[in-house]
């Protein structure tokens, strides 16, 4: 493999890039690539490295952030949290304010460099379950069932199974079967670590809450509580990713070339057969010089659930009316690019716990700190996980009444959402929206469907943007977080403007059908009850955040304050039919051209209970064996 990074300033080089060999920016335009895959992510980069296993296959990377090979901010699993808002790791995008969330500037952290956002992520690594995937087949999409994408999340991993006896193991949720995962595939497995006594007492009150425990939710069910399963490397202590475990071990390949530093500007396409378009290849912009490559066989659009609707966009594909408004020609009339966003959504709920329990708080003090550093040098304390150390997914009889599933069935509809939402919503994606809502009103009233996710994690407060309590780093504190896994709400992601380095306009649209915002109240109250749960409550001191004994109208406010994204955007290229729609069709092609495909998350039409990141592997895995003709 060849790299080119250039414009990269001296503080951020590494030796490894010069290692590796860097070639100028002629040689890689002069490559005779055969497939140009644009972004270098987390699918981007599993595509490239499997269309590369033979040597005749050309293919280029191109990518707009760096490479951070051995950066520790990212290797590190403790130090996750200090990736967030580094305009080196981070599109940092911004969210357009509305009043129902207080008119908050919200910010949509993507990944920038390779790997994407599994460079950047909490390295949770659970997957959906298996009526989800179906689901996708349901909504016309042949071949996308849950035995056909299950097969390539098995093959994105290699499990590690905990060191734990098996009564430790049945105490804390975990007994992972080994039919259900991966034994040959780049991304390890492994699961959390950082397990104090606090992790058994939780479960054990979530089973008296209706929560079972679930020892492996690999299978396709994922309701109960379990040990975090993660991506991060049991034997170096590293997160595993996209760059080091598909791209790092084939950096070597003289036919795989990747290009950091490179902006794409757009898709260039001409007129094909049949009123189809072809795209040869795409313009970026590097160091200032705008560039334009070829491929002689495809294009495949990699950038994720923001940047791949907006790239589309500039490309002159998606609604006639919006690109016009920018002066763009529009190449491909095709409604449904940029609509049906949909987003993961929580808040938390911390308290004060006893003395005896470790938790991530005592890294405020800076000696503790220190010590821990030097820990992490064999591979021990808290540095080598992270503060999430539990998980449970719930059904909305698990958390709410029969009267509240009742009515949010009714509120499952686009006429339920502010007058707003869908005042332009082209008519072709409503029809999609009303399948949709069809699935919803049948998972809400589903005791096997999950309809929330909780996270438990050993520090104050998850929220980046929460409220605030006193902090003491002499004192313990505890976080639960719930979230909503099907989101009633639809937002959008557009071009703001013909300019490719504008940030496109997200509108993420949280709490607009009010089912959403009433999920987010009963979590809460869930969680406050759990809190008052034994063996839970022996532990407690106080909880904190939110304080005192709030109504519903105070949880209302809270919810509205709090509310944020829990990072897994999907549904921007929807892969359904184009009369509901639709993006992309079944074998990822972008409608109207006869090779342009989008493979990743963004192709997902509905959001999923899992952490995202196990599905953008298995569509990288899935899309590299399309474009071999497999399947």
């Amino acid at each position: 493999m060849r790299i080119i990074s250039r414009g990269v300033p001296a503080i951020y080089r590494t030796p490894s890039l010069i290692i590796m060999g860097m070639v100028s920016a002629e040689d890689f335009l002069a490559a005779d690539l055969d497939y140009l895959v644009i972004g270098g992510g987390t699918a981007g980069l599993v595509v490239a490295a499997r269309l590369t296993e033979g040597p005749t296959c050309v293919v280029g990377v191109l990518e707009a952030g760096q490479y951070h090979k051995d950066d520790p901010n990212v290797n590190v699993p403790g130090f996750l949290s200090r990736n967030m808002g580094n305009p080196e790791r981070d599109w940092a995008f911004s969210v357009v304010p509305r009043e129902i969330t207080k008119n908050r500037k919200l910010v949509q952290n993507r990944g920038k460099g390779l790997g994407g956002s599994s460079s950047l992520n909490f390295m949770v690594s659970v997957r959906p379950t298996g009526k989800e995937i179906d689901a996708l087949e349901g909504l016309g999409n042949p071949g996308w069932n849950w035995e056909s994408v299950w097969k390539y999340m098995r093959k994105s991993e290699h499990l590690q199974p905990p060191d734990l006896t098996k009564e430790d193991a049945e105490s804390r949720g975990v007994a992972p079967n080994a039919a259900f995962h991966g034994t040959e595939g780049p991304i390890a497995k492994s699961f959390a670590t950082m397990m104090s006594h606090t992790h058994s007492v939780f479960m054990d009150a979530l089973e008296k809450l209706g929560v079972p425990r679930n020892p492996d939710a690999g299978g396709g069910n994922t309701i109960g509580s379990l040990l975090v399963p993660v991506s991060i490397d049991k034997g170096t202590k590293t997160r595993s990713y996209a760059a080091n475990a598909y791209y790092a071990p084939n950096a070597q390949r003289p036919n795989l070339l990747v290009f950091t530093g490179a902006h794409v500007t757009k898709i260039i396409l001409e007129p094909s057969r049949q009123g189809l378009h072809r795209a040869i290849g795409a313009e970026f912009v590097e160091n200032g010089q705008t560039h334009v490559v070829h491929s002689s066989k495809e294009v495949i659009l990699s950038c994720g659930s923001i940047q791949s609707p907006q790239v589309l966009e500039l490309s002159g594909i998606g609604n006639k009316d919006i690109l016009e408004r920018h002066g763009i020609n529009c190449v491909i009339d095709l409604p449904g690019v940029g609509e049906n966003l949909q987003d993961h959504a929580g808040v938390g709920a911390s308290a004060e716990v006893d003395m005896s329990i470790e938790t991530y708080d005592k890294l405020h003090d800076p000696a503790v700190a220190n010590e821990h550093l030097e820990l992490y040098k064999q591979k021990k304390g808290l540095f080598t996980s992270m503060p999430v150390n539990f998980t449970a997914f719930a059904p909305a009889s698990a958390f709410a009444s029969k009267e509240d599933i009742e009515k949010w069935k009714t509120l499952a509809r686009l006429e339920a959402s502010s007058p707003d939402v869908f005042a332009h919503t082209p008519e072709s994606v409503k029809r999609g929206l009303r399948k949709q809502y069809d699935l919803l009103r049948q998972w809400v009233d589903d005791p096997t469907a999950a309809m929330a996710q909780f996270f438990g994690a050993a520090m104050l407060n998850l929220s980046p943007t929460g409220l605030t309590a006193d902090f003491s780093p002499t004192k313990r504190h505890f976080s639960l977080r719930g979230l909503y896994t099907h989101p009633f709400s639809r937002g959008s992601v557009h071009i703001n403007s013909s300019s490719p380095f504008e940030q496109p306009t997200i509108k993420q649209n949280y709490l607009t059908n009010p089912v959403d915002e009433e999920i987010l109240i009963r979590l809460l109250q869930f969680c406050f009850k759990l809190y008052e749960t034994s063996p839970v409550k022996e532990v407690v001191v106080e909880r904190i955040i939110p304080p005192g004994e709030p109504t519903e109208d105070d949880l209302k406010e809270y919810v509205r304050e709090t509310v944020e994204t829990i990072w897994h955007p999907v549904g921007t290229c929807a892969m359904t039919p184009k009369d509901d729609g639709g993006v992309v069709d079944h074998k990822l092609l972008v409608y109207g051209t006869e090779n342009l495909r989008v493979i990743d998350c963004s192709i997902l039409p509905l959001e999923v209970s899992c952490n995202t990141q196990t599905l953008a592997y298995a569509i990288g895995e899935k899309g590299a064996d399309i474009l071999k003709g497999i399947v």
